[in-house]
């Protein structure tokens, strides 16, 4: 299947940053910042459920479709322990959170709001997001930590496989190969810190090609998260132009703020949302490919409406 965001004419949509959205506005406390664990009640399927609507009407008003992230991203197997839960349990939770997606597509696709809806099968860091691991994970331990999630996720009909937040390259090597293996599209997504980099000094230029090297293209396109759309402008201007025509997804922090600041604060930073969607303006024009945008830490449904609203044209 092709992917529809691949040739829409306008960039799709994705959501915002549910999770800190949960936690600081909701007040619901997320286990290793995760919400995969709300899939398992009918309170917490209810709530992500009002997230994803509220995406997919912000789309259609939009004229455009959404790419929906499933609540994965803590979901690979070497987090079961650290989440209170077995092996068995944490799969099952992924499959449970696969459902929600799809019920939150049919909806839309079923009522006024026809647009195009893409599930991605999205996952995360094996270990802390915002440490450094590029010498403590191998890519057979990457390998193995990604596998079982890589297969309930194709089993369970994602459109897509997505690694998100992502800074070592064994990581994200491992998640392209599996995501061959069972005949996926995949997306890789690097957060980079406040100079540009990525956590250990590796430049975005280095980890794109070395990924693309190392795994024959078969990215279907890479994305940048977890930073403020201004630190990710400075940071493609030093990008040579073959590169920046790789990356297809733009996912905006609200706040200037760099990651350590963010990891520590007790309050939820939004930052300023025209400084966001100009800084989103200025993002667009050095990534010529782009396919998806969105929000990431701190934004909302307001951030969301306001790119929308600048940069869907």
């Amino acid at each position: 299947m092709t992917l529809p965001q691949i040739v829409s004419p306008k960039p799709f949509l994705t959501e915002c940053g549910m999770e800190t959205c949960l936690v600081y506005k909701d007040k619901v406390h997320l286990p290793c910042f995760s919400s995969l664990p709300l899939v398992d009640s009918e309170t917490g399927r209810r709530l992500i459920s009002h997230y994803y609507n509220s995406y997919i009407s912000i789309a259609a008003t939009s004229g455009t479709g959404i790419v929906l992230d499933t609540r994965t991203w803590r979901g690979a197997t070497p987090w079961a322990q650290p989440m209170g839960v077995s092996t068995d349990k944490l799969l099952d939770l992924n499959r449970a959170a696969v459902r929600l997606a799809k019920e939150a597509r049919n909806n839309a696709m079923g009522g006024e709001t026809n647009i195009p809806v893409v599930i991605s099968g999205t996952m995360g860091p094996l270990r802390d997001a915002y440490k450094d691991t590029s010498g403590s994970i191998s890519l057979e331990d990457a390998r193995e930590g990604y596998r079982e999630q890589v297969e309930v996720l194709a089993d369970a009909g994602v459109d897509l496989l997505a690694i998100m937040t992502v800074t070592n390259l064994n990581e994200a090597i491992a998640v392209v190969e599996l995501a061959r293996e069972v005949r996926l599209p995949v997306v890789v997504a690097f957060s980079i810190e406040s100079d540009g980099r990525l956590l250990g000094g590796r430049s975005l230029e280095s980890a794109i090609r070395t990924v693309d090297e190392r795994t024959g293209g078969y990215v279907a396109y890479y994305g940048v998260n977890c930073a403020h759309p201004v630190r990710i402008s400075a940071a493609l201007r030093d990008v040579p132009k073959d590169v920046r025509g790789r990356i297809g997804l733009i996912k905006g922090n609200a706040s200037l703020k760099g990651h350590d600041e963010l990891d520590n604060s007790e309050t939820l930073d939004r930052g300023d949302i025209s400084v966001f969607r100009d800084g989103f303006e200025g993002v667009l024009p050095l990534v010529p490919n782009v396919k998806v945008i969105g929000g990431c830490c701190g934004t909302d449904e307001e951030h969301l409406a306001a790119i929308a609203q600048r940069c869907i044209k």
